[in-house]
């Protein structure tokens, strides 16, 4: 496969778009990682490459919007603590998945993920409607935050939909402070991720190498050209590239 440069070509662009959607709107993975299946990479070994390869422009989000984090200081460090534990079960599940249970797994995971992130405005609006005590509040989202991270740590498509649906309900912050707190949680689960990837000897080195080129400048293109882009047509953009690649798999899978 590394001496395909229609594949290498293809995985490039792939996650050049990964970049600019999750930059824009989120969903990348959504379109790196069936594409690394259609190149002929094993499931296991592509969820891995592709949390690699997807992770350093991802990392930039936290960054960017550091200074909008209203969110309390003591909270959003034991959300991250949360997110490392989370992240390494989530990897660690992964990692003893029997590939071929993996692999009838994926077209579940991915119209999953395809479904939430298509949902993700109703989804966060139904969380907001709910009533529950201030003071039971950052509890909640303590705990809600465990198992978004396992997920995150096995798959991770979608994971930010289902993190700003429970900080919209437990943090009383605006969207760009609540964005904030689900950039650095969601690299956080994904840097501990690699960690156990990376000691599982599950990643491929050339292959992540060449999405993470395509990725960062995917969001640098993001950042310098398209931040006039509309967010509602950004969005969906982002649903018809996912769920076409999302049938398409699941039509080659035969399901």
């Amino acid at each position: 496969m590394h001496t395909n440069l229609l594949y290498l070509f293809l995985v490039f662009v792939a996650s050049l778009v990964a970049g600019v959607m999750n930059a824009i709107a989120g969903g990348g993975t959504l379109v790196s990682f069936p594409t690394l299946l259609f190149v002929g990479v094993p499931p296991i070994v592509a969820n891995a490459t592709n949390s690699l390869g997807l992770w350093p422009s991802a990392a930039t989000g936290g960054w960017v919007y550091r200074k909008e984090i209203t969110t309390r200081r003591r909270t959003v460090w034991l959300l991250l603590a949360i997110s490392v534990i989370g992240g390494f079960l989530g990897a660690w599940l992964l990692l003893h998945t029997p590939e071929h249970i993996f692999g009838r797994l994926i077209p579940i995971l991915l119209l999953f993920a395809a479904g939430l992130f298509t949902a993700s405005g109703r989804v966060r609006k139904m969380a907001e409607r709910l009533a529950i005590s201030p003071g039971r509040l950052e509890m909640l989202a303590l705990v809600g935050q465990l198992p978004i991270a396992m997920y995150g740590g096995y798959f991770g498509a979608a994971m930010g939909v289902l993190m700003l649906a429970l900080f919209s309900l437990t943090l009383s912050s605006n969207i760009h402070s609540m964005n904030g707190v689900r950039a650095f949680c969601a690299s956080a689960v994904n840097a501990t991720a690699v960690v156990v990837f990376i000691a599982g000897h599950r990643i491929d080195w050339f292959i992540a190498g060449v999405m993470a080129a395509g990725a960062i400048l995917g969001a640098i293109v993001a950042a310098t050209w398209m931040r006039g882009l509309n967010p509602v047509l950004a969005r969906r953009i982002v649903l018809v590239v996912a769920w076409g690649m999302t049938i398409a798999y699941v039509a080659k899978m035969g399901l």
